[in-house]
């Protein structure tokens, strides 16, 4: 089984050959040296954002859209946690917006949404 990482980067690589520029999005919070939080990463702007509405693992452009992609290892299945809603959230503001976005456990899951709209994912 392919790790999560190893996932995105092969995305990555799929992706640039398709004409679908990804970045990496870190998320997450580092304390400056008076202990203050900064928090980094696309929409993190605050502990309560974050739990209701959690950013992609890759940020891009397709044809002058804006794409959002989730990463997830090979054997993934969405339980509906509170990351997975919150990621979820994220992805049908994208899409709301004319975006492209969805959950990933290989770039076929990233064709398929734009070919044909619509993910085997929530």
């Amino acid at each position: 089984m392919s790790t999560e990482t190893d996932i995105q980067n092969q995305i990555r690589i799929d992706a640039a050959r398709h004409g679908l520029i990804l970045w990496r999005n870190n998320n997450g919070v580092l304390f400056d040296a008076e202990g203050r939080p900064v928090r980094y990463g696309l929409g993190n702007d605050s502990r309560a954002v974050n739990e209701k509405l959690k950013s992609s693992d890759l940020i891009g452009i397709f044809h002058g859209k804006f794409c959002s992609v989730e990463v997830k290892e090979s054997d993934w299945t969405f339980r509906g946690n509170a990351r997975e809603v919150a990621q979820l959230t994220w992805i049908r503001l994208i899409r709301r917006e004319g975006g492209i976005a969805c959950f990933a456990t290989c770039f076929d899951d990233v064709l398929e949404y734009i070919e044909k709209g619509s993910n085997r994912h929530p």
